[in-house]
């Protein structure tokens, strides 16, 4: 967003993180346009009323609980202008995805692997990642979209879209969903 023009005000708990995104704006010469942030996305940081907030990179499905998402979404719509827009994306697993990943290191990059550790009753994927010098697990928690659908309009949101991905193919079932939502 920033590569187009705009400005961006970006809001991570990770100081690592902030700091690689300040690092990659300072070599595409933004860096003028990102006011970075540390916080949590359920009381982020931020004053200003601005026209759009996005969660990108599945960032709410670090939340445990609806009590959570619904802090989040409810400080993203008290983020917003009226009208203003709030657009994130999450996914519900397949059976086929669970089936062929579940409990195996498989390498999604050179020297990357990848393990996925899914608990059905729970609806978390506890997800690991290696490589030959370290490693890190993170737990995700999913919840299906007629449930992101009703969060959203209980956050005080009118649903605008859902596609089945970012170029906006319809959401028509299956793992990944992007939620396009207005203020009310």
């Amino acid at each position: 967003m920033a590569l187009a023009g705009a400005h961006v005000i970006g809001v991570d708990s990770s100081p690592g993180m902030l700091e690689v995104c300040a690092q990659r704006a300072r070599e595409a010469g933004i860096a003028e346009r990102l006011d970075l942030r540390l916080g949590d996305l359920r009381r982020p940081p931020v004053e200003e009323r601005v026209p759009l907030v996005t969660c990108p990179f599945r960032s709410y499905l670090h939340l445990r609980d609806d009590d959570e998402r619904l802090e989040a979404l409810r400080a993203a719509r008290e983020l917003l202008r009226p009208a203003g827009r709030l657009v994130f994306d999450v996914f519900t697993p397949s059976r086929e995805d669970i089936e062929a990943t579940h409990g195996r290191w498989i390498e999604r990059e050179p020297g990357i692997d990848e393990r996925a550790d899914w608990d059905l009753a729970a609806q978390t994927l506890t997800l690991s990642v290696r490589d030959a010098e370290s490693a890190s697990t993170m737990t995700l928690w999913w919840v299906e979209p007629e449930r992101w659908h009703s969060l959203l309009g209980e956050a005080g949101f009118e649903v605008l879209e859902c596609y089945g991905w970012f170029d906006r193919r319809p959401f028509a079932g299956g793992e990944d969903s992007v939620w396009i939502a207005r203020r009310k």
